[in-house]
């Protein structure tokens, strides 16, 4: 595992001024539980501690734990910027832009909130750093977001393509990525304290000559505390190469401070 990533990590936190926020088991971020995100940012100066353990059973292969942390900081009005990272077991079978290690820095820009007629739309960039194992190679992610309410409802589309700064071997050099989601709040307007959500993805295959993985999650985020969100996910890779990932499970917390 690589202590030096999550060393950084910690170290950028220090270096963001303090200050009071409130999470919002309604706002989604990426992998929190599930690959989705929503097209809103936080406010301007508040902080967003995330992290998560995930385990995914693979089809072919021994099965992964992992751990991925996260820093959300509210630099400008209406942008974000997140601070990221993976660390997994066996990390010398890990194929594609998210090797086991790398440290990532990306920004998150609302440019609407959400009217009758038009839905919240933002734009997000990811450097992905080649700190992790068998990691070469600067990558670049752009992805469009989309959110749209009916009525308690909240629909979300996130498209994306990933650059690899040096692909290796069989790997490809650009990967697209579609994901679909609804999410819903339980038991409102009785209780406003769980949100449920459920999605659907497609994504090109890391090596040339597989099949795209895609699949489906489903995960729900809890209100424990008006700066805690507990969450937790599960999912499969229903098609895809022969290595995909036929059970796939995330356990995490959020906290703001």
């Amino acid at each position: 595992m690589n202590y030096r990533t999550v060393g950084v990590i910690l170290l950028c936190l220090g270096m963001f001024p303090s200050t009071s926020m409130a999470l919002d088991h309604d706002n989604l971020d990426p992998n929190r539980p599930i690959a989705i995100e929503d097209a809103y940012v936080i406010p301007k100066g508040e902080i967003g501690v995330e992290g998560g353990v995930t385990f995914d059973d693979r089809k072919r292969g021994k099965g992964r734990f992992g751990f991925q942390p996260q820093i959300i900081y509210g630099a400008f009005e209406n942008t974000q910027i997140e601070i990221m990272s993976g660390i997994q077991t066996e990390p010398q079978g890990v194929t594609g832009d998210d090797k086991s290690g790398d440290l990532s820095i990306g920004a998150l820009y609302n440019f609407n909130t959400e009217t009758i007629n038009i839905p919240a739309f933002a734009a997000r960039i990811e450097i992905g750093l080649p700190t992790g194992v068998n990691s070469k190679g600067v990558d670049t992610e752009m992805t469009g977001v989309m959110t749209r309410s009916f009525g308690r409802w909240r629909t979300h589309v996130n498209a994306g393509y990933t650059i690899l700064g040096s692909p290796q071997q069989n790997e490809r050099p650009g990967i697209y990525r579609v994901v679909a989601a609804v999410s819903y709040p339980l038991g409102y307007p009785l209780s406003f304290r769980d949100t449920i959500i459920a999605n659907v993805f497609t994504r090109q295959s890391d090596l040339r000559g597989q099949r795209n993985p895609t699949g489906i999650g489903l995960g729900i985020r809890h209100q424990v505390s008006s700066r805690v969100v507990f969450d937790t996910g599960i999912g499969s890779e229903l098609w895809g190469p022969s290595d995909r990932s036929v059970f796939f499970s995330t356990v995490g917390l959020s906290v703001g401070f």
